[in-house]
């Protein structure tokens, strides 16, 4: 209710959004990437994807758009890279896996994969193509994982 009444005055120009808030590295590879069910995608021969977007048009533009006969959608071909990364965005795989998965097929270090990795996904974040989702289970294994780090962090303070 509350974040309802956040986009509301947000949309009123009465209040501004409070600033993004910094997630651990833990959150960012326990979520799971999801296509947005409005674009369509196809894989052509050579195996790579075009992603095909409607175009949402303001009022005045959908005038224009009918009388001139101007294409209601719009085409992007995403690279070897980029097609190999949709593919695996499937609601199942999380960030780390897909990750995992570009470093082995590309012979990228983790560090190259999830930095490309992050970076595509917030060009495709942008455009609302691309939404991520944290599941119950994530947040536990993430919060297991908090824990279980802090306990061998302690174990190597005192051995010093």
């Amino acid at each position: 209710m509350a974040a309802a009444l956040d986009n509301v005055l947000h949309t009123l120009r009465l209040r501004r959004r409070p600033p993004h808030t910094q997630r651990s590295r833990g959150d960012v590879m326990a979520s799971v990437p999801v296509r947005n069910s409005l674009v369509e995608w196809k894989k052509d021969d050579t195996g790579e994807v075009s992603l095909i977007i409607p175009a949402d048009h303001k009022r005045v533009l959908r005038v224009l758009v009918r009388v001139m006969d101007l294409p209601n959608k719009r085409v992007v071909a995403l690279d070897a890279v980029g097609s190999f990364v949709w593919e695996r965005c499937d609601g199942e795989r999380t960030f780390g896996e897909v990750s995992q998965d570009l470093a082995k097929e590309f012979g990228m270090t983790r560090r190259e994969s999830e930095a490309s990795l992050a970076e595509f996904f917030r060009v495709l974040g942008k455009r609302g193509m691309l939404g991520f989702v944290v599941t119950e289970s994530a947040k536990e294994q993430i919060a297991a994982a908090k824990t279980k780090g802090r306990g061998k962090r302690s174990k190597r303070r005192k051995g010093r």
